[in-house]
């Protein structure tokens, strides 16, 4: 069916081959793509032409190329919507499959196991949504005296840097917190 079609798109007229035809509907390859084109224009969804690729071409136009015969393809709505439409099968539904249930010799020997096993063996609770316990001060060495200084988290929590003076030498340099489990302090000194 090597047939040129004239049809609109997009307000302007083109000129493309016709690939099939089901019913009033005509399947047209214009510039690679292939549009479905009903009275004259090609099929809009959202404002835009319906195109297709040949990979991306619905089933029953594909069928329709190979020229299966097939009953008149849907007609399109007058709203534009839900023009080209594929039937899919039905969804399953799932079974929710059965807890089978532990004989009685299981039972037992599942509590003496659990009797057997030592104290000693403590699960971590899990983490939660809320902050845990309240972090220690952070503590960040002078680069030029190697002073120690325990800074507040509130101080940098915000991830920038802020300037300290030391309070054995006087100097000042800049912090920086970084989160690693616990806050450290990343340090830098100027001259």
């Amino acid at each position: 069916m090597s047939e040129s079609v004239s049809f609109s798109l997009e307000n302007r007229n083109c000129f493309g081959m016709k690939a099939a035809v089901s019913g009033e509907q005509v399947l047209v390859l214009y510039r690679d793509r292939y549009y479905v084109v009903t009275g004259g224009a090609a099929q809009i969804k959202g404002g835009k032409p319906i195109k297709f690729s040949i990979s991306s071409l619905p089933t029953a136009w594909k069928r329709v190329l190979k020229g299966d015969t097939l009953p008149p393809l849907p007609t399109p709505s007058k709203s534009g919507i839900d023009l080209v439409t594929t039937t899919r099968p039905p969804k399953r539904e799932r079974k929710k499959a059965e807890q089978p249930t532990m004989p009685e010799r299981e039972q037992d020997t599942a509590a003496e196991i659990s009797e057997n096993v030592p104290a000693q063996i403590v699960k971590a609770p899990r983490k939660t949504g809320a902050k845990s316990a309240i972090q220690q001060p952070v503590l960040a060495d002078c680069p030029y005296c190697n002073a120690r200084h325990e800074i507040p988290v509130e101080k940098g929590e915000n991830g920038k840097s802020f300037f300290i003076s030391c309070s054995k030498c006087k100097m000042e340099f800049a912090v920086r917190f970084v989160q690693v489990t616990v806050y450290q302090a990343q340090v830098a000194g100027f001259r």
